[in-house]
């Protein structure tokens, strides 16, 4: 059911703090420019927020102190509600926006169980309404593009992709609240990790290109995978993975909080007839075996941030709108599972870590000898580290 052309969507938004702040900046883009109105937001922290707070209600905006105070309360006058909060309430608090009423704009990933998976998508369904899942690089342009042209075939019948990104992670990322690097909190599942946080986006992305559909994402099975940790986490926060699409595309992942210099994301993929590839924020490049290029640039986050608020308001007035649904977020939900299912987790002995600062320092950055290395040379070959020459490593777990 598309909306209504003459009024503006009511919209509400749960949290203003941390990755809060940023979607509450654009929605005010979007408010100041008449898109919306931002009608309801939950502060919990109403002290460190006052000039947030004043601002809000100086724009006819209604605080409350509990999101379920404010569902109740706002109940079927929602247009659309944000949820950029912690892994464990996604589920949660999408199901009960959507029973409200709401369209849902989730941050990523959508969930961390496969019960919430079907759960979600069962009360979508029931209620008329539309998930999008904040995966802010599958609205961006240039991805776009990319996608396109491999649905047309440019480079022929997909082949491989294969992903590497190197961000290096102090001591206190995982101390800045309660779930991250946990498996879970309060009994809630969070799998925090690479894969499923900093890294998602990219990760999500190699799924949604190896994809056989226009907007579809591949459904993968696990091959193999290596999983480590450096940090004191639950979780890992280095790993290399390898899967299989059910079309037969291999798909290699490899991610690390734990070495320099930074790596930004990249996706390459190779095909019968080229090859691509997709660099974070810089562009996206098409090479066919006849000797044809392409390119169309990408765009940084803020830009891509932006094009997915308008996705999603766009999707709000006419339902053909294409936004990163819950289908297509799933895929990734999927990998994320079998992961946590099929593997253990090794920890780097504290003999092979150089901190970057001594004392256990905040801000002291893990770096494991001679993953930096390994890490490169797997990536080319779409091996395994103990295969790359990674003293720790051992052999890749099939699955």
């Amino acid at each position: 059911m598309n909306a209504p052309a003459y009024r503006v969507p009511r919209v509400a938004l749960i949290g203003v703090s941390g990755y809060g702040s940023i979607h509450l900046h654009l929605l005010r883009e979007c408010r100041d420019r008449g898109e919306l109105s931002l009608a309801a937001a939950v502060v919990i922290n109403p002290q460190e927020e006052a000039d947030n707070i004043a601002e809000l209600r100086a724009h006819g905006c209604t605080i409350y102190d509990d999101y379920r105070t404010m569902l109740a309360q706002e109940h079927g006058r929602l247009d659309l509600c944000l949820i950029p909060t912690g892994i464990h309430w996604h589920a949660r608090m999408t199901v009960d926006a959507l029973r409200a009423g709401a369209n849902v704009l989730v941050e990523k990933p959508l969930a961390a169980a496969a019960a919430d998976l079907e759960a979600i998508r069962r009360t979508a369904h029931e209620m008329g309404r539309f998930v999008a899942v904040g995966f802010q690089d599958y609205y961006e342009g240039g991805t776009q593009w990319l996608k396109e042209q491999l649905y047309i075939g440019a480079i022929g019948e997909l082949q491989s992709v294969r992903f590497l990104g190197i961000w290096p992670r102090p001591r206190s990322y995982y101390l800045r609240n309660n779930w991250a690097g946990r498996v879970e909190v309060d009994g809630q599942p969070v799998l925090d990790s690479p894969l499923n946080n900093a890294f998602a986006h990219f990760a999500m992305l190699c799924l949604y290109f190896a994809g056989s559909g226009r907007d579809e994402a591949a459904t993968a099975q696990l091959q193999a995978a290596e999983l480590y940790r450096a940090h004191a986490i639950d979780t890992f926060d280095t790993a290399v993975v390898r899967l299989r699409t059910a079309a037969g595309v291999r798909v290699w992942l490899g991610v690390t909080h734990c070495c320099h210099p930074q790596f930004e994301p990249e996706i390459r993929l190779t095909g019968t007839h080229g090859t691509a590839c997709w660099n974070y924020e810089k562009e996206a490049t098409l090479t066919t075996t006849d000797g044809q290029a392409r390119r169309c640039v990408i765009a940084d986050i803020t830009k891509a941030r932006q094009a997915m608020m308008q996705a999603v308001l766009a999707r709000w007035r006419d339902h053909q709108t294409p936004v990163c649904t819950p289908e297509i977020a799933a895929r990734h939900t999927e990998v994320i599972l079998a992961l946590h299912t099929a593997l253990p987790i090794t920890p780097v002995p504290a003999a092979q870590i150089d901190w970057t600062q001594p004392g256990g320092a905040p801000d002291a950055v893990p770096i494991v000898q001679g993953l930096e290395d390994a890490m490169h040379r797997a990536y080319t070959r779409q091996t395994g580290l103990a295969e790359s020459g990674f003293g720790l490593a051992v052999r890749q777990q099939a699955v």
